[in-house]
């Protein structure tokens, strides 16, 4: 039912209704008690008041189109403002999540390259530990009287692994040791500085042998001074990159008898000290700030002035043993932005590394593009972004207690975005499109106000013209007949025209493609020689069914059936249809294949195991009985006759005796086995799998096929007790009867007086019929053959035609019995040929031909006289046998090309039309 909105929108596209004029014209045209012919009869003025009249009959339907009007208005405003804010919404949520994003893998790249160098720092210094306790432990030689030879040289890699800026070994040496320390110091230090500068720089040149001091010292005022008496000493004796002057020597760098305790506490730890707390004692006495500086040239654009720390690693006097005896400790230092330098892209800007300690130290970084700069001591980042960071801590300690011991700094950095990495990310972009869909809408309200003053236009002449016409139309006929000239004009105008789509051939419905009509178009059929049918009925459904609520019935069969389809799909079997509980399904057609029966037992013993397990797990829902449902299967394999029966509800379906045979093959096998015929049987042993097949060693009573030898697949494990169903029960007996009854009996004259009955003539007109079209498909293939200006063309021309002489010279020359030929030599495929080749439906024959055709199969069945086998009726069913041999000679759809086979090119043939003298 229509809305009175809806009604007048219909009215502003195709203008006023013609029943409310009607309705109007019929009100205004009753006087009295009838219809009054003159009040139809108007003057000249009458068009204005008939103008007026539609007005104001038409003034309640412009007012609910006025009514739309101003809703679609409002309606697109709205719309417009939605979308306008959805789109500048979802932008800026996406801009957002792209910042988001983009610090999310940035501060994951900053955070990663961190922990990995501390990562190396760790595995490079402990693995250079554990190697000089391998070579002390294999030269035999005693701690602390000794010196690690190539020493520099396997620093050298640890530094470049670890990123570290220097690299000492301090060997601990008892008080009582400690005058045999500085006494083997003394005579040995001058050669172990050179060596180490030798394997270091090559040469020694620039170096000046000052500043060692023959005794263990300390860092006092002025200088280094003997260092007082301790239970133990730390002394400093190699270390690399060596010096030009060695004053590192025997300086007792780790002289904190609190980190001293934690190093022997914690046996296998590495000890971060504070910031600076090494550098700012050890600059310009142990080493120049040149010297500083050249450290740094190799961490890239680390900078000397930012903060450092150093760290202990134990070294052991047995390897893997921790609780072995520490004689000696390798110390280093880091410069914290080492690792913050050459990660980012060019570009990328404004992400803040704040790096803290638990010895309450904090300092900044900010990473510009592939610089780190030091913005101070503190936490610099801003905070607006407290919510948005990367936490990652970078104490790789082993031992829970680390973190907790007196004289270490465990350290953690957190990275934040800023202002400046947002504005990155911040751009006009959410505006510029909630601007362009704004526009867009308001252009779009525009043309609907522009293109409803045009229908407003238009409605106003076409009132003027239903003004005129309801005018005529009343001024002629009474109102009745008015009514009904303007409804069957409606209904006219209202009928929708469909186009006539033809099919190319039967492929391409099964591929997708249906017909609408059925006037004047070729039949969806063909032949399919080589298929295999198979029907599979659920044993025991009926009375299963019948105890299930519908709504099972069809979950059980769809749940059974779709898993069929998929099975099918997969194995490309063709489903033909579902009647009941049974599922039909062929091989070989649509698209022939030589091993269709070998394909469709494997399809069935498929859907035979799948069956099983669906019925068990349907059970859960089904019910009792539900896994005890299984299938009956049967197959055979023939020729198979199939095409869509056009009109409503089309669908393609299979016609023969093979559908028949499959049906009595299943009707006869036992539940849970699949039975194939003997037809089948052979196709399988043509295809090397006739070990599947188990001679059934009862013969089957099939109905309307006698007795018949038939085989099961795979294993027998119980004798042949007889047919399961046998198909010869009484009423099957007097079925065949009555069949043969009536095909033994005599046929009904079709002749009475020399003058063909109707039957008769139904029998000639339809030999004329099959005729006429191959006279259609012999001059399709001579214009084919022929090219249109009668020349040559690869020996096809009008004299290749020659062969074919008129009747009478036939007849003159050779008599009927001479033109049968035993052998029949058909042509080779001709592509050129079948492309231009005309369809046969488009053929005009020329009516005196018809007429010709007409009288001489009229004549023909004249001829006949009503033997019972020997009549006119049976030569239309040999008509017909024919008809059916020629249509399996057909042209491919497809040439082959040049690469296809020699062999399967000989297989195909042309049309054999024309290979006799004449067609008729």
């Amino acid at each position: 039912m229509m809305t009175p909105c809806s009604s007048v929108h219909g009215a502003s596209q195709d203008g006023l209704d013609l029943r409310s004029i009607a309705g109007f014209t019929n009100a205004s045209n009753k006087t009295g008690g009838g219809w009054d012919a003159t009040s139809t009869i108007h003057t000249e003025d009458d068009p204005v008041d008939e103008l007026q009249a539609v007005r104001n009959q038409s003034k309640h339907e412009t007012g609910n189109v006025r009514c739309w009007r101003i809703i679609m208005t409002v309606a697109l405003l709205a719309t417009a403002a939605a979308v306008t804010y959805t789109t500048y919404k979802s932008l800026a949520d996406e801009q957002v999540s792209n910042f988001k994003t983009a610090f999310e893998q940035f501060s994951r790249t900053i955070s990663d390259a961190a922990v990995n160098q501390q990562a190396d720092l760790h595995r490079s210094f402990f693995a250079f530990s554990d190697q000089i306790t391998t070579h002390v432990q294999s030269s035999g030689e005693v701690w602390p009287f000794l010196t690690i030879p190539f020493f520099n040289q396997n620093a050298a890699a640890v530094l470049e692994q670890s990123r570290a800026e220097g690299l000492l070994l301090m060997h601990i040496v008892p008080q009582a040791q400690r005058p045999r320390w500085e006494n083997w110091t003394t005579f040995h230090y001058e050669a172990m500085v050179q060596e180490a500068h030798i394997l270091e720089n090559g040469n020694l040149d620039d170096l000046e042998m000052k500043g060692f001091n023959p005794f263990i010292s300390m860092f006092g005022q002025g200088g280094f001074v003997p260092d007082k008496e301790r239970e133990m000493h730390f002394p400093v004796w190699e270390y690399a990159p060596a010096p030009f002057t060695p004053g590192f020597v025997n300086w007792n760098a780790l002289n904190d008898d609190v980190r001293r305790d934690t190093l022997f506490e914690l046996k296998d730890e590495l000890l971060y000290s504070d910031i600076d707390a090494y550098y700012e004692a050890s600059l310009g006495v142990s080493f120049t700030k040149e010297e500083h500086e050249a450290l740094h040239a190799n961490l890239g654009d680390s900078d000397v002035s930012h903060p450092h720390s150093y760290f202990i690693v134990p070294v052991h006097k047995e390897v893997n043993n921790i609780d072995s005896e520490i004689v000696a400790v390798l110390s280093g230092a880091v410069a914290w932005d080492a690792s913050l330098n050459n990660l980012l892209p060019k570009g990328v800007d404004g992400l803040m590394v704040v790096i803290a300690n638990s010895c309450n130290s904090v300092f900044t970084y900010e990473v510009i593009g592939g610089d780190a700069i030091f913005r101070g001591d503190g936490d610099h980042h801003d905070a607006k972004y407290d919510s948005t960071f990367r936490f990652v801590d970078l104490s790789l300690s082993k031992n829970p207690k680390t973190k907790d011991m007196p004289g270490h700094c465990s350290y953690n950095m957190t990275v934040y975005p800023s202002q400046k990495f947002e504005d990155e990310y911040d751009t006009f972009t959410p505006e510029f499109f909630a601007i362009v869909v704004f526009a867009t809408f308001i252009f779009v309200i525009a043309v609907f106000i522009v293109y409803d003053l045009v229908v407003y236009w238009r409605n106003e002449k076409l009132i003027e013209n239903a003004a005129r016409s309801n005018a005529i139309v009343s001024a002629i006929f009474p109102s009745t007949i008015r009514d009904r000239l303007i409804t069957e004009n409606n209904n006219q105008n209202g009928v929708a025209k469909t186009a006539d789509k033809r099919i190319a051939n039967l492929k391409n419905y099964l591929n997708g493609y249906t017909d609408e009509t059925t006037a004047n178009h070729k039949p969806l059929a063909d032949l399919f020689l080589e298929t295999t049918v198979m029907f599979a009925d659920i044993a025991g459904f009926t009375a299963w069914s019948s105890v299930r609520e519908p709504s099972q019935v069809f979950t059980f069969l769809e749940r059974i059936f779709s898993s069929f389809d998929h099975i099918a799909k997969t194995r490309r079997v063709f489903k033909v249809e579902t009647v009941g509980d049974c599922y039909v399904a062929a091989t070989g057609i649509p698209d022939a294949r030589k091993d269709h029966a070998v394909v469709m037992v494997r399809f069935a013993k498929d859907i035979l195991t799948r069956t099983l397990v669906l019925t068990k797990e349907l059970e859960v829902t089904h019910g009792p009985d539900t896994a005890e449902l299984s299938l009956r299967i049967g197959i055979h394999s023939g020729p198979v006759t199939a095409g869509v029966l056009r009109g409503e509800r089309a669908r393609f379906q299979l016609f023969g005796d093979t559908m028949n045979t499959a049906s009595r093959i299943e009707h006869t096998g036992r539940v849970g086995r699949i039975h194939v015929s003997a037809d089948t049987a052979e196709c399988m042993k043509n295809c090397g799998k006739g070990h599947w097949l188990v001679k059934r060693e009862n013969l089957v009573e099939a109905k309307g096929k006698g007795t018949i030898q038939t085989f099961w697949i795979g294993s027998v494990r119980d004798r042949d007790q007889g047919s399961h169903a046998s198909s010869t029960d009484n009423n099957d007996f007097r079925e065949v009867s009555a069949m043969a009854a009536q095909a033994g009996a005599a046929p009904k004259p079709i002749m009475k007086d020399g003058i063909l009955d109707e039957r008769g003539m139904r029998l000639v007109d339809w030999n004329v019929e099959m005729m006429l079209h191959i006279i259609r498909q012999v001059i399709a293939r001579r214009q084919a053959i022929t090219p249109r200006n009668g020349r040559k063309e690869n020996g096809r021309g009008l004299n290749a035609m020659s062969k074919y002489v008129s009747m009478r010279d036939i007849s003159e020359q050779l008599s009927p019995l001479d033109e049968v030929k035993e052998i029949i030599h058909l042509p080779e495929f001709d592509q050129r040929v079948a492309s231009t080749q005309e369809a046969a439906e488009s053929i005009a024959v020329a009516p005196v031909v018809i007429n010709q055709l007409r009288s001489f199969v009229s004549n023909i069945a004249s001829m006949y006289r009503p033997n019972d086998f020997h009549n006119f009726e049976h030569a239309s069913h040999v008509t017909m046998s024919v008809i059916k041999l020629l249509a399996r000679i057909v042209a491919p759809s497809e040439g082959f090309d040049d690469r296809a086979n020699d062999d399967a090119k000989a297989t195909l043939h042309d049309h054999t039309y024309g290979i006799t003298s004449d067609p008729l």
